[in-house]
């Protein structure tokens, strides 16, 4: 199985999973992960939570932000 590196982020922070596994909290840097589809969820304790879908591909860099402020 191929992998590739991604990192994460959030404004402010948040707990991350990743295909319904936890991840830990952002900031994640250079996290191995599979190439291909993968969903993201972002728990903060006040702003509540965010979905996303991320691509991960071969090309590097592999990045995802969100501002749970917005």
């Amino acid at each position: 199985m191929r992998e590739a590196a991604l990192s994460i982020n959030a404004r402010p922070w948040a707990e991350v999973t990743l295909d319904g596994k936890p991840v830990g909290q952002t900031p994640i840097a250079n996290l191995n992960v599979s190439l291909g589809s993968h969903q993201l969820v972002f728990r903060h304790p006040d702003l509540g939570e965010r979905q996303q879908t991320v691509t991960v591909t071969a090309r590097t860099p592999n990045r995802v932000a969100v501002d749970l402020t917005r």
